[in-house]
Order: structure tokens, then sequence, then C-alpha cells
């Protein structure tokens, strides 16, 4: 019996020195959590990183719910077998219409279409701008500064489909104005010509014959004149005025 009793005696005090280790890491596995806790309370929280908010592409093509390319924009703009046009290949953006059609441009602008037939616009190619089109992409009017050094701002007439109302300033001579164009599409002829330069300030109402037919000039020294022509004396002083350019 007093072996038994040694044996409990010894068993218990084991026991005892168990518990107490294992409090022990119990009490170190607590104090360890409370430590990475803090750790994380106190650590400053990384900033988010930030998202690329530059997207480089060459083209970009939106179209519309049933699927059709409504919006070009390119350097130059994309290919669409959904345009009508496929001549041009221009920097910038094209809107199009329902039929295909161009109706705005914005950016390089493309050549004009006038009546189905492109046609070359004046300037050496390095023309930016907006060209607005009617519905079957025929241009009507637009705003730019043409690569050879003019400002112009242009509307165009639908029948015939020719220049209607000009304005612009050109580097190259200084000139500043408006020109107003017959609505007969026979006649290569401005109707009226307002305009100015360094000097000098001038009116001219011009005949389908393509000559200033009734003149006000004013000189920038004081000295306003009027100058009536027919058809006879406006090509004698036309043919007078070349002469001495040349």
């Amino acid at each position: 019996m007093n072996g038994l009793a040694d044996v409990r005696i010894e068993d218990w005090n084991r026991l005892q020195h168990e518990v107490a280790r294992l409090r022990v890491l119990v009490i170190l596995a607590l104090l360890a959590v409370v430590a990475l806790a803090a750790v994380s309370l106190l650590r400053k929280p990384e900033a988010p990183a930030k998202p690329d908010a530059i997207i480089r592409t060459q083209g970009l093509v939106i179209t519309d719910a049933q699927g059709h390319d409504r919006i070009l924009i390119g350097a130059p703009v994309p290919a669409s077998k959904d345009r009508t046009r496929k001549d041009d290949a221009s920097d910038g953006i094209i809107f199009l219409g329902k039929t295909g059609a161009d109706r705005l441009a914005i950016g390089q602008m493309p050549a004009p279409v006038i009546g189905g037939q492109t046609l070359k616009r004046i300037g050496d190619g390095d023309n930016y701008g907006l060209a607005l089109f009617d519905k079957k992409g025929n241009e009507r009017g637009g705003m730019a500064f043409l690569g050879m050094g003019r400002v112009v701002i242009g509307l165009d007439r639908a029948a015939p489909l020719s220049d209607a109302i000009g304005l612009m300033v050109d580097d190259r001579d200084g000139f500043a104005g408006m020109i107003m164009n017959y609505a007969d599409g026979k006649v290569q002829a401005p109707a009226l010509e307002l305009g100015t330069t360094a000097n000098e300030v001038h009116m001219q109402f011009y005949g389908k014959d393509n000559l200033p037919h009734a003149q006000l000039n004013f000189d920038g020294k004081g000295k306003p004149a009027w100058q009536f022509d027919d058809a006879a004396s406006a090509a004698k002083a036309a043919k007078a005025a070349s002469t001495t350019a040349n």
C-alpha cells in the first residue's frame, strides 16, 4: 500500500508540473497574439496601388447597340467595314452616321468629299481642325488651320455643292476677311469680298466674270475711294493691275 501511495504522489507531482508548463505556454501564446495584433494596429496601412490612368493604343472602334461601327479613333483611324468612305487614313476621330457616311471629323482633316467625289484640299496635308458632313458624307463646313499658314472657317451650300461663305486669316500676306460666293456651281468666282491687310481695308463686289465691278477701298491714310466698272472697264482694270503686278 505504501508503494502504491508513493506512485500516486509521484504521478500527482508530475501532473502538476505538466499543468504549470502548459499554463506558461498558454500565457506565452496569448502574449504573442496580443503582440501581433498591436503590430498590425500600429503599422501604417499600405497605400492602394494606383491604377494605370493612361491607355496606349493605336486605334479604337466604338460600336452602337447593334454592333455597327460608329466612332473611329486612331493614328490613323482604323479601317471599318461599316464606313462608306474607304480612301481616308487621317489621324483623328471620325463619327459615322447610321448609313456609314462620315458626319464629323476631328483632328487631321481628311480630303473633302463633294458629290461623292474626293477632292484635293489646299495646304500641304498638315491641316488640322473640324469638318462637318451631311447625311451622304458630303462636306458642308468646317474650321481648320491649314499647313500652308491659314486659319479658315467655312460653310458650304447643298445645291449646288460648293463653297458658300468663308472667313480666313492668311499668315503669308496678312489678309483677314470674309468671302461669299454665288449660288451657281458653274461660276468659280466670289460675289463679295470684305477684308483687311496691314494698311488697307476693302469691300469688293464681283460679277460672274470673276472681276470686281464695285469697290470701296480705304488705304489707311484717310482716303476712301469708290470705284464702279462695267464689264469692259473691269476687264481693263484687271489687265492693268496684272501688268503692274508683273
